[in-house]
């Protein structure tokens, strides 16, 4: 008999040799195909092996709870969770996010099923712990982690959840075209795409981003903004600054943000009411902006947000922004709040696109005429820590 009557759900994945298994048919195919890209067959026989034995033996640690459902990832969207269901996700960390976005409440226990290769940042239990961890948690006895989740809804009603990141942009990753429009502000751009990032997220894809452009600013600039050189006397500096020229009334022409030097956008006045307009020199509207923009995004502030599940702010950024007559890059990063959400309108004529953590098949059509809020979600994740 059961000790318990709550089902007991086991997510799983398909391992690399699996995938290449579905798409060469044999073992012989699937091997001659990896090595032909000069990959290790031995090392995807090795992670498939230590995966399975993961799997059983969780299973083992768990079988005498109560009754379980194995569940593959890809069976996700369609599958009805019961609301006291325990999740038992069998990693990696892109799983235990994927699958959060389905539930609603279920807590989540991660397993690594193999700590040698994955940190598991979302993974803090291996196999012989599941039981444990099981009675714990339906003990409350466990401390249960709120993951804070990005939502973007588009004009027909659609909506899709991210637990990580979001990506907006042409799914081909080719030049993106597209109006930002975010703190009163909107700039046409073309770049390879926007990432909008949670705090659990921030150290994934966000990371990446930001890692990126701070190398970039150091070898070009000789100053990574953001980066080990900018220390807390320069973040002080920063804020007393900004402080001083927030002090100054702004024109309405310091308000707008000038893509090209020969036309502007100003301030959105209400709704999506979008009016161009003649902007003034680039030097005189961008000297107080970007001491403002520094402030409100520097270090001390993002610490706020970069790392902390729970944070009650997302944080956007634009890869590879193209600045030319007709498209901008000053509006490419920012943090996104309850009062403060950002729209995207797109002006692709096909393949444009919005998945969310990783995953490309299950996405929004974001093509020319419609326009995306992201915005928090309501929902809230739950992770066995």
């Amino acid at each position: 008999m059961k000790k318990y009557e709550t089902r007991i759900v086991v997510i799983t994945r398909e391992t690399r040799l699996e995938k290449v298994l579905a798409s060469q048919n044999t073992l012989s195919q699937a091997r001659f195909y990896i090595q032909q890209l000069g990959s290790d067959f031995a090392e995807y026989e090795e992670e498939h092996r230590q995966y399975n034995a993961s799997l059983r033996q969780t299973r083992q640690e768990v079988e005498a709870l109560g009754n379980i459902q194995l569940l593959e990832r890809k069976y996700l969207p369609n599958f009805i969770f019961a609301p006291d269901d325990v999740v038992v996700v069998v990693g990696q960390d892109g799983l235990v996010a994927n699958t959060i976005k389905y539930l609603d409440n279920q807590p989540v226990i991660g397993i690594n099923p193999d700590a040698r290769r994955w940190d598991g940042v979302l993974l803090p239990f291996t196999p012989k712990d599941a039981a444990k961890i099981i009675q714990e948690t339906l003990a409350r006895k466990r401390k249960i982690e709120e993951v804070t989740m990005a939502k973007v809804r588009i004009q027909n009603g659609q909506e899709l959840l991210a637990v990580n990141d979001f990506f907006i942009g042409q799914r081909t990753h080719t030049s993106a075209r597209y109006i930002i429009k975010h703190g009163g502000l909107k700039e046409p751009q073309s770049s390879s795409g926007v990432i909008v990032s949670t705090g659990l997220g921030s150290t994934g894809w966000m990371k990446s981003v930001i890692a990126g452009a701070s190398r970039i600013s150091s070898s070009v600039i000789g100053h990574p903004y953001g980066g080990q050189q900018e220390n807390d006397h320069l973040v002080r500096e920063d804020d007393k600054m900004a402080s001083q020229e927030a002090s100054a009334p702004m024109s309405d022409d310091e308000m707008s943000l000038d893509a090209s030097g020969d036309y502007g956008m100003e301030v959105l006045a209400a709704g999506n009411a979008f009016t161009e307009t003649t902007a003034p020199a680039p030097s005189k509207m961008l000297s107080r902006r970007k001491t403002q923009k520094k402030s409100a995004f520097g270090v001390s502030e993002l610490s706020k947000v970069i790392g902390k599940w729970a944070s009650p702010e997302l944080i956007f950024a634009v890869r590879e922004p193209f600045p030319s007559k007709t498209t901008g890059t000053h509006l490419v990063f920012g943090k996104i709040s309850p009062d403060e959400p950002l729209k995207i309108e797109s002006l692709m004529g096909e393949n444009g696109v919005i998945f969310s953590d990783g995953m490309e098949s299950d996405f929004l059509s974001f093509n020319s005429g419609t326009e995306a809020l992201i915005t928090l979600a309501d929902k809230r994740g739950h992770i066995v820590v």
